[in-house]
């Protein structure tokens, strides 16, 4: 039986809540008159509350759908660093990957069941799809089955899906508690039940001995003075809380992206001041939360838990650059009236990853997957000479192209922007005007994105 939620519960919190988590379990999009049925709201409901959302940059909206657009990622990046099992245990799961040459998950407890922290992926024909936010149940998993009976090695033969095998141990921290449960994923036609474990058990055991010298490092130093009160969403998203359609739902979900790795527990008047919200607010908004188990009360501090993760976290986690860019793209195409696109290197080539062409009599029709040859494109001085922007004719008789890069977290260009046209139309340094801030709006949602998980350039 469902509880009742408490009478300071915010209603349409929850409403905003539930329909993130719709979306969610429709791998990001679904029709807004489709929301409606879902969740029983009135449409005019629906709309208000995807307005809002779309508002903060968490949904996007195109024309009948809405979609979870990477603004989101704020959230799950505010559980994930609090939560620090990603940033410092993730790179020893990443070279376990890369040793075995097989997937490698981190899982945490999520009430009986289980939720992915982190995942390294081997890319084959027959590959295994686990995201980052999944969960899976406590007992249909290894390390659901680390977590349930307290075991110390335990074996998954196809319990999530025929033909899939895994291995999990647990990872403790210095007090001794189970902290996460590293798992190895490989398919029946690799290894099976009885000869997985076998085959990864040293090379397992050396990784969970790193990651728990890694833990009581941590622990050593987690005595310092928490660093000073920083949300992980950007200054914008609070600014424009007040012009929301659905102001309580943009107050109430501004809660959530305040905790970090320096701050993983604050108190209400923390709370408050992070968002600057009222006290009896920024309460409220615990309260609905805590009903619903994304935050749970330790003393006189608050936590968020793993469930934070399923607002979302699956489906962006697994997205690519052009897909994050393809609104971007439509818009500036609008904007130009000309045909712009995304591009990748490819030997002597650069290949084309996302092209977005106005509708007009005559347009260049670049299609996706067409590898053009590097010295003949913008895209290609920009991506082989790391130029902060270029010019060039082709890559046919009477076009010409104007490109700029695009760059990931690190600093380093990752795909190329660029506008082909035809000859006598346009104006190079208006175009490379518009591609910078184009570019610019790219690298904020890759940015939001890719803080926890790889983002493929393709």
């Amino acid at each position: 039986m469902t509880q009742q939620p408490p009478a300071e519960a915010v209603a349409p919190l929850m409403r905003g809540l539930d329909v993130l988590r719709r979306l969610t379990d429709a791998d990001g999009t679904l029709a807004l008159a489709e929301l409606a049925r879902v969740t029983g709201l009135a449409r005019s409901t629906v709309d208000r509350i995807c307005a809002t959302l779309a508002h903060l940059g968490y949904v996007r909206l195109d024309g009948r759908d809405a979609s979870l657009a990477p603004g989101l990622m704020a959230v799950a990046n505010a559980c994930l660093d609090a939560l620090r099992v990603p940033e410092l245990l993730g790179p020893f799961a990443d070279r376990l990957a890369d040793a075995l040459d097989e997937s490698v998950s981190i899982a945490v407890p999520d009430g009986d069941d289980i939720r992915f922290v982190h995942q390294v992926l081997r890319r084959r024909a027959l590959s295994i799809s686990f995201r980052v936010g999944d969960l899976l149940p406590g007992e249909g998993s290894a390390p659901g089955i680390v977590f349930r009976r307290g075991v110390p090695f335990a074996v998954d033969d196809q319990l999530v899906e025929p033909g899939l095998v895994a291995v999990a141990v647990p990872v403790r921290g210095p007090s001794g508690r189970v902290v996460c449960a590293v798992s190895v994923v490989s398919h029946t036609s690799r290894h099976g039940a009885g000869s997985l474990p076998g085959a990864v058990r040293g090379a397992l055991s050396d990784c969970v001995r790193s990651m728990e010298e890694a833990l009581r490092a941590e622990a050593d130093v987690s005595g310092l003075r928490p660093g000073p009160l920083a949300s992980n969403a950007g200054e914008a998203e609070f600014a424009g809380m007040a012009d929301a359609p659905v102001q309580s739902l943009a107050r109430g979900l501004s809660v959530l992206t305040v905790f970090s790795a320096r701050r993983p527990a604050l108190a209400l008047s923390e709370i408050a001041e992070a968002t600057g919200l009222a006290r009896a607010t920024a309460r409220r908004a615990l309260i609905t939360y805590e009903h619903l188990g994304y935050v749970r009360q330790d003393g006189r501090v608050w936590r968020l838990t793993p469930r934070v993760l399923g607002l979302g976290c699956a489906p962006l986690s697994r997205t690519t650059l052009p897909r994050i860019a393809a609104p971007r793209l439509a818009a500036l195409s609008e904007r130009l009236g000309e045909s712009v696109g995304l591009s990748v290197p490819d030997g002597e080539w650069v290949r084309c990853t996302a092209r977005v062409a106005p509708r007009r009599v005559m347009s260049v029709d670049i299609g996706v997957g067409s590898r053009l040859p590097a010295g003949m494109t913008a895209s290609g001085h920009v991506l082989a000479d790391g130029v902060a922007e270029a010019v060039a004719d082709g890559p046919e008789d009477g076009l010409w192209s104007v490109a700029v890069p695009v760059r990931g977290r690190d600093g380093d260009v990752v795909s190329a922007l660029d506008v082909t046209a035809h000859r006598g139309r346009g104006e190079a340094l208006a175009w490379a005007d518009a591609l910078r801030e184009t570019a610019a709006l790219i690298e904020a949602d890759l940015r939001v994105t890719s803080r926890f998980v790889a983002v493929p350039a393709h």
